[in-house]
């Protein structure tokens, strides 16, 4: 097979999308000499990392950039130009051409809780997703959660949709060396123990309860609250909540993390807490159980798929609940360990091949027909 992957998410800017594909990418290329490969770029300057580089992959530039040109008339010409069986892409797909496709629809939180999406990106994705899931060849998601509602709402058949988990590489695991945690605690001036969230501010990630639940608990605990992740829309609003709070002394935000300092952020936390409103799939909270952290967690969408019984699930909605949570697990030392144990089992049942061998058996069963 010929198979095309749109590569564009594939870039120095760290996000979910990007997240998956390469990882999917690299997996299926290490696993799979056989079929050729075909990763569509839209800049001239983008390297294909070293593990990338084999003989059946081959790096093509698409323009432009801009997706309003490139994926309805620029991608149909160069994938049969290219020839291509199947072409893999996520969200949205090129609205008419001759190749089928795979789309990947990793959530339709938007539909669900619209409340959390500005107003001309949710009209925007609610009109081209289902267009494009209907018009796939094969749609994929990342959890049971996201299928079941993707099959509701767009009314895509069941049979339709695959689910192919998201997972964790290796480069994701306990880190032992004590000076490597005090490296990457001095580069991000985290100057104590610390609760660690991850994602990017925004209304959606439950951010501001968090800060609201670790105020009630301030006075009980020497940690500071580390809180990770780039700069979204209404992030201000979380900076006046901690200033409100008499929090800025105690609530860290980072920033983006460089992806190599993640390992040993996650394992120099006493506790990781994830109380988002919804995910997809959520894979902060699988980085961090295969870190070792102990694991908190909303028990919505779906996150108690990935996080199961080796995390405590919470009410993302009820603070009180959130705290009282963060000080079990503060405070109790056996708690933390049997956490710890648990986690790192879970993050076993999560592999970037498994989930490669899934996708692979799609292409073939597409090309077939």
């Amino acid at each position: 097979m010929r198979i095309g992957i749109d590569f564009h998410t594939v870039t120095d800017f760290m996000q979910g999308s990007r997240t998956y594909v390469y990882n999917l990418t690299r997996a299926l290329i290490e696993t799979d000499p056989v079929n050729e490969y075909y990763l569509y770029c839209t800049h001239k300057n983008v390297e294909l990392p070293p593990e990338l580089n084999r003989p059946n992959v081959h790096k093509r530039i698409v323009f432009p950039s801009t997706r309003i040109i490139r994926l309805p008339i620029s991608f149909p010409i160069i994938l049969a130009k290219d020839k291509i069986d199947v072409f893999h892409c996520q969200y949205i797909g090129p609205p008419f051409m001759s190749t089928p496709y795979v789309v990947t629809i990793h959530d339709i939180i938007h539909e669900t809780n619209p409340e959390f999406f500005p107003g001309k990106l949710r009209t925007a994705m609610s009109l081209t997703y289902p267009f494009c899931a209907r018009r796939a060849a094969k749609v994929l998601t990342v959890s049971e959660y996201s299928k079941k509602e993707i099959a509701r709402i767009y009314k895509i058949p069941a049979h339709k949709i695959t689910v192919t988990y998201d997972a964790v590489t290796d480069d994701f695991h306990p880190i032992d060396d004590i000076s490597e945690i005090e490296r990457v605690k001095n580069k991000y001036q985290i100057g104590s123990e610390y609760i660690l969230s991850l994602g990017r501010l925004e209304p959606r990630k439950n951010i501001s309860s968090l800060i609201r639940a670790f105020h009630l608990i301030r006075n009980k605990i020497p940690h500071k609250l580390v809180i990770a992740g780039m700069k979204d829309f209404m992030y201000h609003d979380l900076f006046d909540l901690v200033q409100e709070s008499g929090l800025q002394d105690d609530v860290i935000f980072t920033g983006k993390i460089d992806q190599a300092d993640l390992p040993a952020l996650y394992s120099g936390a006493s506790v990781f807490v994830y109380p988002s409103f919804g995910e997809g799939f959520g894979i902060p909270p699988l980085e961090a159980m295969a870190c070792g952290a102990p694991v908190i967690a909303s028990n919505t969408t779906a996150l108690p798929e990935v996080v199961g019984d080796a995390g405590i699930q919470i009410d993302p909605r009820d603070v009180e609940e959130i705290s009282t949570a963060m000080l079990n697990v503060l405070e109790n030392d056996s708690l933390r360990e049997q956490l710890k144990g648990k986690g790192l089992e879970q993050r076993k049942k999560f592999s970037w091949y498994k989930t490669a061998e899934q996708v692979l058996a799609c292409y073939k069963a597409i090309s077939e027909v």
